[in-house]
């Protein structure tokens, strides 16, 4: 239970927001059949989901503990 409060407290609203934000338009872009949008979209969200790995998979610092 433990790790699930750690993970809950590094969830960071305006990263998910931008991610679903991204899949909508993605989506969208898919059904007006606008490929560019669609792919930079993709590409966002790639982008979004690497950095916030980074970010998690970085070594705790001191002052967190």
């Amino acid at each position: 239970m433990a790790n699930l409060s750690l993970f809950l407290g590094k969830i960071r609203p305006q990263i998910f927001l931008a991610l679903v934000i991204l899949g909508v338009v993605a989506t969208l872009g898919i059904w007006h059949d606008l490929t560019e949008v669609t792919v930079g979209c993709i590409a966002g969200i790639i982008a979004l989901a690497k950095d916030v790995l980074q970010v998690d998979s970085a070594p705790a610092s001191e002052d967190d503990k």
